[in-house]
């Protein structure tokens, strides 16, 4: 359903592009700003999404005029007080999504956390994010922060280790393809059973004879340490003795 909202989304990159995609069609004015230059930056509208890295938000702010409309940044770990020297009416919509250009995306599915300087703003900014998303939470600035750490270690962290898989697949002259049936069984187990009852391997099954023959073979590289502080982590969700 339109509704009756003017929407600028300031920056190009993923974040930004992905937000335009979302938001097409569903309102009045959708304009998408570069955050570099603030050309033709319309100052009628009733949202200004700032959708940039996270150093830069207080630099896009600073550089922009005053306007009446809410402006709001896309950050998770970026308190919403960092633009209040500039604007009265200030929130933020965070996308609790990874979003990568081209890449497809249910937007629907995606959860949205927001947060308003007041009732009005953080209503406006409820409305906005349910012109594309199913799924709508307040959150302030600390429960964000934590949402931002959880979703680096599920989803930065977890490809980090795809990439060390990919390395040491590639010694053997294999590819991460024959991983893709365990990758996708291990993330669909989740939808079914948490976490913890979904861990399986040698450092659950407290099998130290097998993790330290896999130290062995990671010696004098990078991974060394980081399998050792992993299965140590595992270890000890059950008690054992770390290696």
């Amino acid at each position: 359903m339109s509704k009756h909202f003017n929407i600028t989304v300031i920056g190009t990159g993923n974040v930004a592009s992905h937000l335009c995609v979302a938001l097409a069609g569903t309102t009045d004015e959708l304009y998408n700003i570069s955050s570099r230059t603030l050309e033709d930056l319309p100052l009628d509208s009733d949202l200004y999404i700032i959708a940039v890295n996270d150093d830069a938000i207080p630099q896009v702010a600073a550089q922009m005029p005053k306007v009446k409309g809410v402006v709001a940044h896309t950050a998770g770990s970026v308190d919403m007080r960092v633009l209040s020297p500039y604007f009265d009416r200030i929130g933020v919509l965070y996308p609790l999504q990874t979003f990568t250009k081209g890449a497809d995306i249910d937007y629907s599915e995606i959860p949205v956390f927001i947060e308003g300087s007041d009732n009005d703003s953080a209503a406006l900014l409820s409305d906005v994010a349910s012109l594309f998303s199913r799924h709508i939470y307040p959150a302030d600035s600390e429960r964000r922060r934590l949402l931002h750490i959880a979703s680096v270690f599920a989803c930065n962290y977890v490809n980090g280790l795809w990439c060390i898989a990919d390395a040491l697949l590639q010694q053997g002259d294999l590819s991460i393809d024959v991983l893709m049936p365990l990758i996708k069984t291990t993330a669909a187990k989740i939808t079914r059973m948490s976490p913890t009852q979904a861990q399986t391997g040698p450092a659950s099954r407290g099998d130290t004879g097998v993790m330290l023959n896999h130290l062995l073979m990671l010696q004098d590289t990078p991974f060394q340490e980081i399998y050792r502080n992993l299965g140590n982590y595992i270890l000890s969700q059950s008690g054992r003795d770390p290696i």
